[in-house]
């Protein structure tokens, strides 16, 4: 019995010893810079002279500022649309080659995940040039086809300006969902749908009744997981319209930027910080509500 309970000590010891240069790692890039950024946002700092100390002015200040608003609402909007449809075509994308076996398999499933390797501030460039009102594949394909009409300078109108940019984030958060609800498809048990099938139930119903239930777990995760990546955005929307037409595709991560550094008040960017991420936590909070359900072990 004591040999036993001094195994499981040396084991809880070793885990330790090999999880803190990750304990670390996350505490010096993550914890550190949060906690400073929040005692920051109570400060008037210009990057150069002594801080000093102004309570809840930042904030209110924040909060009383129009473009604030409009950048926090633009960063909402952003995240959870482009999420929302993200995750749709990623599982609608894991349905059609679930049963893809193979090399034929794999060749689609490297095509569609082809735009996650790329990397973000190339996807911008490479859609400027595609929404370009000149030159751009877009308009051009439309001029080809006859629907001269429909035409557009994509990125500088106000009705599509925000929509073109959560297409492309869409069109590359995709593989990635897809990929990890196909990856969880794959522990499913064959006998489930063999029976399904003897049941008379085709594809499709097997599909509703069986895979999404199964692997819901992984869809919000996925859900998630993407959430906090598309409310951090800041590359993608910089290189195609740098927050215009105006303030039309302003977010926080770019006011943040700068208000910083362009116009050295760190207090009121930390503060922008600070409001920024009780929404991303609220957000996240809401879609696991959402989300919530059963787990199945199989």
């Amino acid at each position: 019995m004591t040999k036993i309970k001094w195994k499981s000590h040396t084991s809880a010891v070793m885990g330790m010893i090999f999880l803190l240069p990750a304990l670390l790692v996350i505490m010096y890039s993550t914890v550190i810079p949060f906690v400073w950024n929040m005692i920051l946002s109570f400060q008037k700092w210009d990057g150069f002279n002594k801080p000093s100390f102004v309570g809840f002015e930042n904030y209110i200040t924040a909060f009383k500022d129009p473009l604030v608003l409009k950048s926090l609402w633009n960063s909402v909007y952003f995240a959870v649309a482009s999420t929302a449809g993200g995750v749709i075509l990623g599982l609608l994308l894991a349905t059609l080659v679930f049963k893809l076996v193979g090399k034929e398999g794999s060749i689609f499933r490297l095509i569609l995940f082809s735009p996650a390797m790329l990397p973000t501030a190339v996807v911008g460039l490479m859609f400027v040039f595609f929404y370009n009102p000149e030159m751009g594949l877009l308009n051009n394909f439309l001029k080809l086809i006859g629907l001269e009409s429909l035409t557009k300078v994509w990125l500088q109108d106000k009705n599509t300006a925000m929509i073109c940019i959560i297409l492309v984030a869409i069109w590359k958060c995709a593989g990635t969902i897809m990929l990890l609800c196909f990856a969880t498809m794959q522990t499913i048990p064959e006998t489930l749908y063999e029976s399904c099938e003897l049941d008379g139930a085709g594809y499709f119903k097997q599909v509703r009744y069986i895979t999404y239930p199964l692997i819901k777990p992984m869809i919000l995760l996925a859900t998630v997981n993407t959430l906090g990546t598309q409310y951090k955005t800041f590359d993608l929307i910089f290189t195609m319209t740098q927050g215009g037409p105006g303030d039309l595709t302003y977010t926080i991560p770019i006011n943040m930027t700068k208000v910083a550094f362009t116009y050295g008040n760190f207090g009121s960017a930390a503060a922008m910080g600070g409001i920024f991420t009780v929404v991303v936590i609220a957000s996240i909070v809401l879609v696991r509500w959402m989300l919530r359900g059963e787990e199945y072990e199989y």
